[in-house]
């Protein structure tokens, strides 16, 4: 809780001098502490705190029956989180499309180097020399060297 000593959930805060003197009229903080907020209605501004600490999906639809000037921020809120949850599926899809491409480059780069290492054991025991070899290959001289003939 952020002003413990205060029970209310809404305090409204006036700047004032040493002298109990107001600076001004026109300014004032006013501080909603929402976990303060009662289970049961209490005024106006009640049911547009509740709205913002619903958790639940029945916890909105049952605001936006008992109070018809939530309907719309209710309905724009599932649209949020349809949003969301479609942003999230389509983010995760194309992860895994990345995934799958990287996982068939990486296919492909061992194949090659693979089918490198193959033609380098048959050109070595056809007696080419190593820097003949790692130029047709690209592999290198180490590579080349620590190939069983």
């Amino acid at each position: 809780m952020l002003l413990e000593e205060e029970e209310s959930y809404i305090n409204d805060y006036k700047m004032r001098n040493d002298l109990n003197r107001s600076f001004t009229d026109l300014q004032k903080l006013i501080i909603l502490e929402l976990p303060k907020l009662p289970e049961t209605e209490d005024g106006a501004l009640w049911p547009w705190l509740r709205f913002l600490i619903c958790k639940k999906k029945e916890e909105y639809e049952m605001l936006a029956k008992k109070y018809p000037e939530l309907e719309k921020p209710v309905k724009y809120a599932k649209k949020m989180s349809l949003l969301e949850r479609w942003r999230d599926e389509r983010f995760h899809r194309n992860l895994a499309k990345i995934d799958e491409q990287c996982l068939h480059e990486q296919i492909r780069i061992d194949a090659r180097a693979d089918n490198n290492k193959e033609i380098a054991r048959k050109a070595l025991a056809e007696g080419s020399t190593p820097e003949f070899i790692q130029k047709i290959t690209g592999l290198s001289l180490d590579e080349i060297a620590k190939l069983n003939v």
